[in-house]
């Protein structure tokens, strides 16, 4: 799923699984060195359970715009801003 931030298109990992406002949330933010491709097994489990899953990709990797985070402020920073969108014409994640 693509999301727009900051005027730019970020990526999130459904699994193919459109969002669903009745359904809880859960969401994977990777360490440093990985993307959302390390929660494949996790997002997938979710998403076929029931749940909205969103595996996020930080600032700095492909899919995320703009370059890389200059601090661990702006890195926390990256999914509070991603998180408060509201995705597909639906209310915020909160």
């Amino acid at each position: 799923m693509y999301l727009t931030v900051d005027n730019n298109s970020a990526y999130a990992y459904t699994a193919n699984h459109a969002f669903d406002a009745s359904r809880p949330t859960v969401v994977f933010v990777h360490g440093a060195a990985h993307d959302h491709s390390v929660w494949p097994v996790q997002t997938r489990h979710f998403a076929f359970t029931g749940w909205n899953a969103f595996a996020i990709a930080l600032p700095g990797q492909a899919t995320w715009p703009g370059g890389p985070c200059h601090s661990f402020n702006e890195l926390a920073a990256a999914p509070v801003r991603l998180l408060a969108l509201p995705p597909a014409g639906t209310r915020p994640l909160r």
